[in-house]
């Protein structure tokens, strides 16, 4: 989890915290609509419904690699635009190499999938829900 001095005014905006919502954050967008999530938007959709200039911080915590690889530009472009001027995003995506290590001690696969599946979405994510 993401900690810091959040300082008085602040808005905080946290996309796709699931059901982990980050204590510094004033709204939190996910792609499901989970307890804690204030709405759920398709971050593959652009543009996405915030207003220009509306947070002075942004955070995201494993969420960048949910989405297609084709969206990374227009996916930092949004978080450029709903940024006040002068705001900061925080954008943490996985360990590439501590994922290949996983994958490494678990070669049978996990959650009923096989391994190469399971391998995928280790290093990919998984985008397939049902909402």
């Amino acid at each position: 989890m993401i900690e810091f001095n959040k300082p008085a005014g602040c808005r905080v905006l946290e996309l796709g915290g699931g059901s982990s919502r980050n204590s510094a954050a004033d709204v939190m967008v996910d792609v499901r609509q989970l307890p804690g999530v204030d709405f759920a938007m398709d971050f593959n959709a652009f543009p996405w419904p915030i207003q220009d200039d509306d947070f002075h911080a942004i955070l995201s915590h494993f969420a960048l690699e949910h989405v297609s690889w084709r969206n990374t530009k227009a996916f930092i472009k949004e978080v450029h635009r709903i940024l006040k001027p002068g705001g900061k995003a925080v954008i943490v995506v996985p360990n590439t190499q501590a994922q290949l290590k996983w994958i490494e001690e678990h070669q049978e696969g996990w959650d009923g999938k096989d391994s190469f599946e399971s391998m995928s979405c280790v290093l990919f994510g998984d985008n397939d829900y049902a909402e």
